[in-house]
């Protein structure tokens, strides 16, 4: 370790800001949670801004310190990818996004299905800080789904899987860069956390097999997306959600 320190010292200043604001954000999901404050009935906007910029300037500190440390952004998994693991990646990547698209139609044409999901999204008390709480506000949570799908891949999966992978196996570093990035997530609570697990494997699963990054960041990307239309379809017409048994703005109970 103290020869890591030595002679990637790029490599450490990226892999200290990752865990940094990592520990940070752990940090402030366990203060408000010991708080226990109301929770808002508001446009969660300034969430989105605060997220969307920390994670572009994490993004961006990952790729200097890669790049500084003179490696190409091809070897950090801005490439196709070679051998027959890239079409194994596309393979398991397209199946499950053709699994989890196959999810809408049902959803948009069950009325039951729809209000079992309202009940566990938005009243389950591990309500997500990040999702929307009102239809007009979903164009923002898209843009946020864009940055999360392309800059969370660079940072957790590229950088954090490569970084680690110098100073352990490759497959304990995807283990342990799987465990950093679902408690990153924390602040979605345990349900949310169990919704997130499937999916950050198979990114994982698809960088480790190909090599590229690619197949991660479309998965993460639908998904993301996939979770703000499921949002837009249960949100009321009018006013906001609420989380708890009680009625919004236009009658209808969460």
């Amino acid at each position: 370790m103290d020869t890591f320190i030595q002679t990637e010292p790029e490599l450490v200043i990226g892999l200290g800001a990752i865990l940094f604001l990592w520990v940070c954000g752990m940090a402030s999901d366990i203060y408000r949670r010991v708080r226990k404050p109301a929770r808002p009935t508001r446009s969660p906007f300034i969430h989105w801004i605060v997220t969307g910029s920390l994670l572009w300037l994490l993004c961006g500190v990952s790729l200097w310190a890669w790049l500084f440390s003179g490696r190409s952004l091809g070897a950090l998994g801005f490439t196709w990818g070679q051998g027959m693991g890239v079409f194994a990646a596309w393979g398991i990547a397209l199946g499950f996004m053709a699994l989890q698209l196959a999810q809408l139609p049902a959803i948009r044409r069950d009325a039951g299905l729809q209000d079992t999901l309202r009940k566990s999204m938005f009243g389950s008390g591990d309500y997500d800080a990040l999702m929307p709480r009102r239809r007009r506000d979903c164009w923002g949570f898209f843009m946020v789904a864009v940055t999360a799908g392309i800059t969370e891949e660079v940072i957790f999966r590229a950088f954090l899987i490569s970084v680690l992978a110098l100073l352990m196996p490759l497959w304990v570093a995807a283990v342990a860069a799987v465990a950093v990035f679902i408690l990153a997530h924390i602040y979605q609570g345990v349900q949310g956390l169990m919704r997130i697990l499937p999916v950050t494997i198979i990114m994982t699963l698809t960088y480790v097999l190909s090599g590229s990054l690619w197949p991660g960041i479309v998965v993460h990307v639908v998904v993301d997306v996939m979770a703000g239309v499921i949002a837009w379809l249960l949100l009321p017409q009018d006013g906001y959600v609420t989380t708890d048994e009680t009625v919004t703005p236009d009658g209808m109970r969460a």
